[in-house]
């Protein structure tokens, strides 16, 4: 092996001369050969350890280069992401503004149904007053008539009388004396049959215009009827079609729920009176049945309206918020895979007001776990609501609370990443989607 190297390093040293470093230690001098072929292999290494290097830095700084694209890419999706955020959140803003604004119109259309209504009921009993009164005057009037033919037939049997006098007078001669008291007796009797027959005259010109007078009075009666039917069905229509669309987009079975409604609210009873007369002694049946038709939609249209109190189909909250997660499966949170979210989650300010979304029963008010501080509202027809999260409570078990009540505060406690309300709405006990409800309801509440 060294004669091998000797060989090579003597062919070497005619390209490559030998080298020689000299090392001085204090008096003496030492020296180092480096021959060719260690000059070589030091050569080499050399170059090697450089490639090495430059790729080295080379990958550096592409991974640099590669790493700042990356972060510009997501500072771009991230503002991206945040801007559909801020939009959404200003479109659900505009939608929660057009609901209250169609919440406002509703309760002005029920309103107005409510006073056309009550005018309608008081037009009803009008019409049946006049209808007695009516009755009444026709009575009397015949009666005049009656006894103003009677009087026509004293009178007549009076002058067949005095004709027959008169030729009895006539054919007897009789003394002075019975002829005036006769006469005396039949001129009394013609002034009264003449009075008699001037009152009667008299009291049928006023009956018969007090009957004109309660004619035309009840013509303009039907036509005011008329103009109320009109406007009431309008305002059924304005009121009516909004909620049961309502019911319709959520899915819901609309016989089902009145027939529900109708038997909760079903009572009846009183003390027993007199007949009163319903719309259909109208002379007009037309008006009749349109009025029948519109008691029977706003006899509808009322169960409707307690059934969309009893159903969760407002928004649990009010201010202004953003939509952070819907229902259904997704990223957990806190790192631990994809899990079901049963419900939806809307993030707004710390102490933000949460609203009740149907009437209920409060079951549960207090803190659970991951959900912190929560609410739990049962509902009539198998509904149960939960309010999650929150940072103050201000119901109690057992309370009774309307739809639109305020139960408590928004937070951050239980299993959170920050401060927003979790709400679910279960039916039967299972989870179902509560925007199936919320966007159903978003013309109406």
């Amino acid at each position: 092996m060294a004669s091998v190297v000797r060989r090579t390093n003597k062919a070497l040293s005619g390209i490559i001369s030998e080298k020689r470093v000299y090392v001085q230690s204090g008096q003496s001098t030492s020296y180092v050969r480096i021959t060719p072929l260690s000059q070589i292999m030091i050569g080499g290494v050399s170059i090697a350890l450089a490639g090495w290097l430059a790729a080295s830095t080379s990958l550096v700084v592409l991974d640099r280069i590669g790493a700042q694209t990356e972060l510009g890419e997501a500072v771009v999706l991230r503002d991206a992401y945040e801007q559909r955020l801020d939009d959404l959140a200003a479109e659900r803003d505009q939608r929660a503004a057009e609901a209250r604004s169609a919440q406002s119109r509703f309760q002005v259309a029920m309103e107005q149904i409510s006073r056309q209504q009550t005018a309608i009921l008081k037009s009803v009993e009008e019409r049946r007053e006049l209808n007695v009164a009516l009755d009444l005057l026709r009575t009397r009037l015949n009666e005049a008539i009656e006894q103003r033919d009677a009087v026509a037939d004293a009178n007549s049997t009076l002058l067949s009388r005095m004709e027959t006098v008169s030729e009895t007078l006539d054919q007897r001669q009789v003394n002075g004396e019975d002829l005036t008291e006769t006469l005396d007796v039949v001129s009394a009797a013609l002034s009264e049959a003449a009075t008699a027959r001037d009152i009667a005259m008299r009291e049928r010109d006023e009956l018969e215009q007090k009957l004109a007078d309660l004619e035309i009075r009840e013509r303009v009666n039907a036509l005011k009827q008329d103009e109320m039917v009109n406007q009431l069905e309008q305002a059924v229509a304005i009121s009516f079609g909004p909620l049961e669309q309502m019911f319709e987009r959520s899915e819901l079975d609309v016989e089902s729920v009145l027939a529900t409604i109708r038997q909760n609210y079903s009572g009846e009873g009183g003390p027993e009176g007199r007949v009163s007369v319903s719309s259909r002694s109208f002379a007009n049946d037309e008006t009749s049945a349109r009025f029948d038709g519109v008691l029977e939609k706003l006899g509808k249209l009322n169960m409707m309206r307690i059934a969309a109190d009893k159903v969760p189909f407002s928004m649990p909250v009010l201010d202004s918020y953003r939509f952070t997660s819907g229902y259904g499966y997704r990223r957990d949170p806190k790192g631990r895979g994809r899990r079901m979210h049963a419900g939806i989650d809307l993030a707004a300010p710390k102490g933000t007001p949460i609203y009740a979304t149907a009437d209920g029963v409060v079951v549960s008010a207090g803190y659970e776990g991951g959900y912190g501080k929560v609410v739990r509202i049962r509902h009539e027809m198998g509904y149960e609501t939960v309010y999650a999260h929150q940072t103050k409570l201000l119901v109690e078990k057992g309370q009774k609370v309307s739809r639109g009540d305020v139960i408590g505060a928004m937070g951050s406690t239980g299993r959170s990443t920050g401060v927003h309300l979790h709400y679910e709405v279960r039916l039967n006990g299972n989870a179902v989607n509560p925007m199936t409800y919320l966007e159903a309801a978003k013309d109406v509440f």
